[in-house]
């Protein structure tokens, strides 16, 4: 959603600052005072608002507004950074596949758009769209595990059946390993010492 009011037009990296101090329950009177000490906010006061300083109102504005899709963003964010925390020892558990990591990415994007129902106050037919498409994402992740455990499922029972195989294969080759084991003494035996063997046994 593109945003045209006063604080959105700040440089991002000020933005950054003005949401940091609401998050840490700084009064909107407070950051508008410093707000309009900025050269940058004069500057594009001047020039785009004739000259209007920023306002209590103008933050109360970007709180329900811009304010709201940052913490959305850090809840993602924050989600994020946890799962790649986790990765390491995921791939030390026997690894898991990225899809599944990315599922995981996903379930807290949605989480953090819940929050969003908040903003649309009493307007019920924007709070069924979000609800819905939220519900279509949900259901589609739901499938997704769905199917990730049932190819578990048929990659375990594979295992299961390679390591059966290497047992069966190994009891064979151990078979004709022995059983070469007791015609090779014979293979040995030329047919000079075959007709020796027949003399002296008055074959």
């Amino acid at each position: 959603m593109t945003r045209n009011g006063k604080i959105a037009r700040l440089p991002q990296s000020i933005r950054e600052q003005v949401n940091r101090r609401l998050d840490n329950g700084e009064q909107g009177k407070q950051i508008a005072e410093w707000l309009n000490t900025l050269p940058e906010v004069k500057t594009l006061i001047d020039a785009q608002f004739a000259g209007q300083p920023i306002s209590e109102v103008n933050l109360s504005n970007w709180k329900l507004g811009g304010y709201i899709d940052w913490q959305a963003q850090q809840d993602a964010l924050a989600a994020a950074s946890q799962l790649a925390e986790d990765a390491a020892q995921l791939d030390e558990a026997g690894g898991q596949q990225i899809t599944e990591q990315l599922a995981l990415c996903l379930a807290a994007r949605l989480a953090a758009a819940l929050r969003q129902l908040n903003t649309l106050g009493d307007d019920p037919e924007a709070q069924l769209k979000l609800l819905r498409e939220l519900c279509m994402r949900l259901s589609a992740l739901r499938k997704g595990d769905h199917n990730a455990q049932l190819l578990e499922l048929k990659r375990e029972k594979l295992d299961l059946d390679w390591k059966k195989f290497k047992s069966e294969d190994s009891i064979r080759k151990l078979e004709r390993l022995e059983l070469k084991e007791k015609v090779k003494p014979y293979k040995q035996i030329t047919k000079e010492g075959l007709e020796q063997i027949e003399d002296e046994l008055r074959l």
